[in-house]
C-alpha cells in the first residue's frame, strides 16, 4: 500500500493509479516497452512470462528509491512442454534521471542485457506522464529495442566506436563496450489506461524487438508486427496479470508476485519491555556513568532507553545528567549525555517526546574504561539461526540453480576485545551436484568447486579468533585467525576510518588463506593453495538516507586486480538490500566459448527474531548471484567493520532514537 505522502502525490496525477506493474522481461514498463516509472523503495519482483519463442523467469528489486535492478533467465524453448534450447541471462537496470512534476514527465535512462547475453540487449532513454487517468510513455532506443531502427544512431558524431554493428547470436559477453552501439536507434511509445475497475489497467504501445536474430537462424519464424495491445490486472497490489497481443501474430502472458521487503513481518526484538522508572527518587550509590555493550537483536535507541532507566534507579538522587558509554562488540561509539529530568518527564508524565530529548543531549568523546576482570561474563554465550539461500538465473550453461542451508551462529565474548567464534553449517538442499559435468574444470579453483562444500552435509562454516579493538572513536581494527568462511582459512585483518557524525568511511583489508578442502570431515582441512586478498574499502552514506554507496578495489581470491561497486539499504528492523557488480581482468569461461569477465548479483536479508523459540538475532539470508565462479570473489569474513560499527554510529542513533521511550 502507497504511503500517505505517496498516495497524494500519484493522486495529482491520475485518480486511479496502480502501483507499477512489468513488461514481459520483468522490467517496469508496459507490454514490451519499458516506461520510466519507480516501484517503491525496497519492492521485490519475481514473476514469469512467455512469449514465442522464449519465456523469461526474472526477480528484480527497487534496491534504492531511484533504481530498479531486474535478474532474468531468458529460456529459448520449442514449446512450453520442452526443455530449454538455450539460455540467455541478463541483468537489466533501470535508473530514475528526473521525478515527475505537474509540468514535467519522469525521465529514466536504463538497459535490459547491460551484463549478460547479447541475444535480448539494449539501451533506452525513457520519458513518462500522467495525465489524468492516462500514463503516456515515450522514448528511443538501442540494441534490440531500436526494432529495425528509424534514424541513424546520433552518437557516431562523437565516436565511430557507437557506429558498429550488434552481433545478437555472439557468445560474448555483453559489457559496457556495446552499450549505445548500433547503425541506428529507434522510437517506442505507448499508452496505460486505468480504468474504473480497481486493478485493471489497459497497455497499448509501439516500438520493440525486430526478431532479426530468431527469423536468422529460424526460416520458419513467423515475426510479429511492432505492436501491442494488452491489459494487466491486480485482484491485490502484490499480484500482476496480464496477457496481449503482439502484432497479430504473437499472444504474451505474465505473472508477477511483488511485495515490500520492508513488509516483511519478522524483525529485531524490540518487543521487550522496558524497566520501571522509579519516582520518587532514591539516594542510591550507583554511578551516573555506565557503559552499554549494545546486542545485535534489539535497537540501538530501545537499548538507550532502557540503560538510562536503569542507571537513574541507581544513582545519587542529586544527579542530574546520566552519561552511557557505547560499545559494540568491542568498539568504542560515542558517550551520551541525557539529562535526568527530560527522561522523568517523558516517562512518568508523557510531557515529553523522543524528539525533544535528542534536542537536549550531548555527544562525548567516549573515555577509556579501566578494564575490571570480575565484569566479563564468562558464561555468556550469544546464538543465532541463519538460513542462508541462494539462487542464480544468471546461467548460460544450466536452467536455475539453487542453494539452501542452515547455520548455528556462537560467539563469545572474552576479556581485552577478544572474541571467539564457531558457526556449525547443515546442507539442507541443492541442486548444484552435477554443476562439473558442464563447467570447464580449473586447476586452482576458487568457488567454481562449490558441489563439493555443498555435498558435505555438515561442514564447519567458520571458527575463528577475532581482536576487535578501537585506536580512538573514529578508528577501528579487527584482527582474525581461523576458518574465516566456509571455503578459505588463514588470518589476516582489517582498519576503518569512520568518523563520528559524518557521511563517509575509509578501510583497508589484507588477508593470506589457504583454500579448504569441500571433501575432507567437516570440511576441516586445507589443500596447499595458498592466496593473498586485499583491498582498500570506501564507503558513503546519502545524506538524510538509510543508503550506503560501497566500493572496494584491489586483489581478489583469484588474485584477479579489479573493483566492486555496491548499494545497500539498512531498513529499520534489521531488513537489508544490497545490489552489487565487480570486474577484474580474469574472465569465467563458459562451454560456448563465451567469457564472463563481470560478477554482480543482490542480496538481502529478513530478520525473525521476534518469532517464539527462536533465538534472538536469528535471520534468513538471500543471494541472487551466478554460482561456481572464480573470477571477483571476496571473502566472507566475520565482523566486518562498516556493519560492526553501524550500531554505534550517528546515523543508526538517529534513526533509532524513537525507539528510546519504547
Amino acid at each position: 500500500m502507497l504511503s500517505e505522502v505517496k498516495a497524494e502525490e500519484y493522486k495529482s496525477h491520475t485518480p486511479r493509479f496502480n502501483l507499477p506493474s512489468s513488461t514481459l522481461t520483468g522490467i517496469t514498463g508496459l507490454n514490451v516497452i519499458p516506461n520510466s516509472r519507480m516501484d517503491q523503495m525496497g519492492t521485490m519482483r519475481i514473476g514469469v512470462s512467455t512469449s514465442d519463442p522464449y519465456v523469461f523467469t526474472f526477480l528484480g528489486f527497487q534496491v534504492v528509491e531511484p533504481l530498479y535492478v531486474n535478474i532474468r533467465q531468458t529460456s529459448e524453448v520449442s514449446s512450453l512442454n520442452d526443455s530449454a534450447n538455450r539460455l540467455y541471462p541478463g541483468l537489466d537496470f533501470k535508473l530514475r534521471l528526473i521525478k515527475e512534476a505537474a509540468k514535467r514527465p519522469e525521465l529514466s535512462i536504463g538497459a535490459n542485457s547491460a551484463f549478460g547475453h547479447q541475444r535480448t540487449a539494449s539501451e533506452y532513454l525513457v520519458l513518462s506522464k500522467r495525465k489524468g487517468s492516462f500514463d503516456f510513455t515515450g522514448g528511443m532506443a538501442w540494441g534490440r529495442l531500436a526494432g529495425k531502427g528509424h534514424i541513424k544512431n546520433p552518437l557516431r558524431a562523437v565516436s565511430s566506436h557507437f557506429n558498429q554493428s550488434r552481433n545478437y547470436n555472439a557468445e560474448g559477453a555483453q559489457n559496457i563496450d556495446n552499450w549505445l552501439t548500433g547503425k541506428e536507434i529507434g522510437f517506442f511509445g505507448g499508452i496505460e489506461y486505468f480504468t474504473p475497475l480497481k486493478g485493471l489497467s489497459l497497455k497499448g504501445e509501439y516500438g520493440g524487438y525486430d526478431y532479426k536474430p530468431e527469423t536468422t537462424t529460424n526460416a520458419g519464424f513467423n515475426k510479429p508486427q511492432p505492436w501491442s495491445f494488452g491489459l494487466n490486472y491486480k485482484p491485490w497490489n502484490y499480484i500482476d496479470i496480464s496477457i496481449a497481443a503482439i502484432g497479430a501474430e504473437k499472444i504474451m502472458a505474465h505473472l508477477s508476485i511483488q511485495d515490500q521487503i520492508q513488509k516483511w513481518p519478522g524483525r529485531l526484538s524490540n518487543n521487550i519491555d522496558p524497566p520501571t522508572l522509579i519516582y520518587p527518587r532514591q539516594n542510591h550509590a550507583g554511578s551516573h556513568e555506565v557503559t552499554l555493550n549494545l546486542n545485535t537483536y534489539q535497537s540501538t535507541g530501545q537499548q538507550i532507553g532502557h540503560q538510562a532507566r536503569l542507571t537513574a534507579n541507581q544513582t545519587n538522587i542529586d544527579n542530574e545528567s546520566i552519561e552511557i558509554s557505547l560499545n559494540h562488540k568491542g568498539l568504542k561509539g560515542p558517550n551520551i549525555q541525557l539529562i535526568r529530568h527530560d527522561i522523568e518527564k517523558a516517562v512518568l508524565y508523557n510531557q515529553s517526546s523522543a524528539e525533544e530529548i535528542w534536542h537536549d543531549i550531548n555527544f562525548l568523546p567516549n573515555k577509556t574504561q579501566t578494564f575490571h576482570f570480575k565484569d566479563v561474563d564468562l558464561k555468556n554465550l550469544t546464538y543465532r539461526l541463519i538460513l542462508d539461500n541462494k539462487v542464480s538465473l544468471a546461467e548460460k550453461d544450466t536452467g536455475i540453480l539453487y542453494r539452501s542451508s542452515a547455520i548455528i551462529e556462537l560467539e563469545k565474548t572474552l576479556p581485552f576485545g577478544f572474541r571467539l567464534g564457531a558457526s556449525p553449517k547443515v546442507n539442507i538442499a541443492d541442486n548444484i551436484g552435477n554443476i562439473q559435468s558442464y563447467r570447464i574444470p580449473s586447476s586452482k579453483p576458487v568457488r567454481s568447486n562449490e558441489d563439493e562444500f555443498a555435498s558435505n552435509r555438515f561442514s564447519i562454516d567458520q571458527l575463528y579468533a577475532s581482536w576487535l579493538h578501537s585506536l580512538s572513536q573514529s578508528t577501528h581494527i579487527n584482527l582474525s585467525v581461523g576458518y574465516l568462511e566456509e571455503m578459505f582459512g588463514g588470518f589476516g585483518g582489517e582498519i576503518l576510518y569512520r568518523p563520528f557524525g559524518k557521511t563517509f568511511a575509509i578501510g583497508a583489508e589484507a588477508w593470506q588463506v589457504k583454500k579448504r578442502d569441500g571433501n575432507s570431515s567437516l570440511a576441516m582441512q586445507t589443500t596447499e593453495q595458498d592466496r593473498f586478498t586485499g583491498y582498500l574499502n570506501l564507503f558513503y552514506e546519502l545524506p538524510n538516507k538509510s543508503t550506503t554507496l560501497f566500493t572496494k578495489v584491489g586483489q581478489y581470491l583469484a588474485e584477479d586486480f579489479g573493483g566492486t561497486f555496491g548499494i545497500k539499504n539498512n531498513f529499520q528492523n534489521g531488513k537489508t538490500l544490497e545490489g552489487f557488480i565487480t570486474a577484474t581482468n580474469q574472465r569465467d569461461k563458459d562451454i560456448f566459448g563465451g567469457d564472463n569477465y563481470l560478477y554482480g548479483g543482490v542480496k538481502f536479508t529478513l530478520p525473525f527474531g521476534n518469532v517464539p523459540f527462536v533465538p534472538k538475532g536469528s535471520e534468513a539470508r538471500f543471494t541472487t548471484a551466478a554460482f561456481a565462479r572464480d573470477a571477483g570473489q571476496t571473502l566472507n569474513i566475520p565482523n566486518k567493520l562498516y556493519d560492526v560499527t553501524e550500531p554505534i554510529s550517528y546515523r543508526q542513533l538517529s534513526r533509532s532514537w524513537p525507539d528510546l521511550l519504547r
